[in-house]
């Protein structure tokens, strides 16, 4: 058996090279479609709702009826509109034009004078679950507000017997992006790095190219490691620019350990690159590959990694599956040193799932090799 040579494995990454700069698609895959992937989900993905048409039909039209519907104009989270009567507002939620109608019922401004409960009437649009349930959250917030906006008292003298002081901690200001950018990193990274591996890859076995380098004196891991670290490098450079991204353009706080988050990317680029590796080598064409790695590698980074799904509270079953992807750990690291900036003790276990994820992934890529060479 022949012993491993770091000159064979340095010319295999030698020409590789040379392909990657003699092929513009793949480097706009590794360097610009990451920027326009983060630039445009992160502009669009917002996890807190605001700008929440609403509807309101005000039968009372006094002063503190006015109140009210300023309590909800200035909170920022809805733009309150003028309907005639509540069938309208009903209408426009059929229609989409509205999320909720308010409806204020003649003497409002009478039962609040005389200590009574006034009952407002608030329709919403049930149909929409990803955004009721946050609505109903700002409807406390506001219902207390519009308590000391009608009666001018300032908010220390309210009358509640407790009085909760909410402090967020990693995230004071409950800003979407500071969560989701660092997990759209790991989503690009996967992308990028798989989508490179299977398609650059393929295209050799289809051109016959590959079988001209398996038919030489290099070893199958001197191949692996020609083919794949390249490829790292490029898919390393990739997070470097959506990391410039999300402290410059979205200002994306950073309170961790560069080496940390460094040694976490390294091991999750590896992990998908073999994952990619091993597609190629098991399918032979791009057609079938970018099915499999559409499959197999980029929907459970998105679906099961906690990008979008929180995995704890997944079934059981579920949550085993994302443990078999590296985007579920990797996002945990790259969400911790952002806003957090735990040590290497508290993340350990995260490190060493990643570690041996890639390490299992590149020894199935040895010996898929092995099998195509006999």
């Amino acid at each position: 058996m022949k012993g491993f040579s770091y000159r064979r494995a340095l010319a295999i990454f030698s020409k590789e090279v040379k392909h990657i700069l003699r092929d513009p698609f793949t480097l706009i895959i590794a360097l610009l479609l990451p920027l326009l992937i983060v630039l445009i989900l992160g502009n669009s993905i917002e996890f807190n709702i605001r700008s929440i048409k609403m509807g309101y039909s005000d039968a009372d039209r006094t002063e503190t009826s006015r109140k009210l519907v300023e309590a909800f104009g200035s909170s920022n989270y809805f733009i309150p509109y003028a309907i005639d009567n509540p069938s309208d507002g009903f209408d426009d939620i059929v229609a989409e034009r509205a999320r909720a109608v308010v409806v204020v019922p003649p003497g409002f401004e009478r039962d609040v004078n005389a200590g009574r409960t006034a009952d407002v009437q608030v329709i919403l649009d049930g149909a929409d679950n990803s955004s009721i349930m946050a609505v109903m959250n700002y409807l406390t917030t506001i219902n207390r507000n519009a308590y000391f906006k009608i009666n001018d008292i300032p908010r220390y003298m309210g009358q509640e017997s407790l009085s909760f002081k909410t402090r967020y901690m990693f995230n004071p200001e409950l800003n979407s992006r500071w969560f989701s950018v660092p997990g759209l990193a790991a989503v690009i990274i996967a992308l990028v790095a798989i989508m490179l591996t299977t398609l650059t890859i393929c295209r050799e076995w289809e051109k016959g190219s590959m079988e001209m380098l398996l038919s030489t004196p290099a070893t199958t891991l001197e191949i692996i490691l020609g083919k794949v670290l390249p490829y790292a490098a490029l898919s390393f450079i990739g997070f470097v620019l959506v990391f410039v991204v999300a402290r410059v353009v979205f200002s994306v706080p950073f309170v961790g350990s560069y080496l940390l988050l460094t040694l976490g990317t390294v091991l999750f680029i590896l992990g998908y690159l073999a994952m990619g590796l091993y597609i190629s080598v098991s399918t032979h064409k791009q057609e079938v590959a970018i099915q499999f790695a559409c499959i197999i590698g980029l929907l459970p980074t998105i679906v099961l990694s906690g990008f979008i799904f929180p995995v704890e509270y997944m079934s059981r079953p579920y949550q085993i599956v994302s443990h078999l992807f590296p985007a579920s750990f990797y996002i945990d690291i790259s969400r911790d040193q952002f806003l957090k900036g735990s040590g290497l003790g508290d993340l350990w276990v995260s490190f060493a799932a990643m570690a041996l994820i890639a390490l299992v992934l590149m020894i199935m890529c040895l010996r898929r090799f092995k099998r195509t060479l006999e």
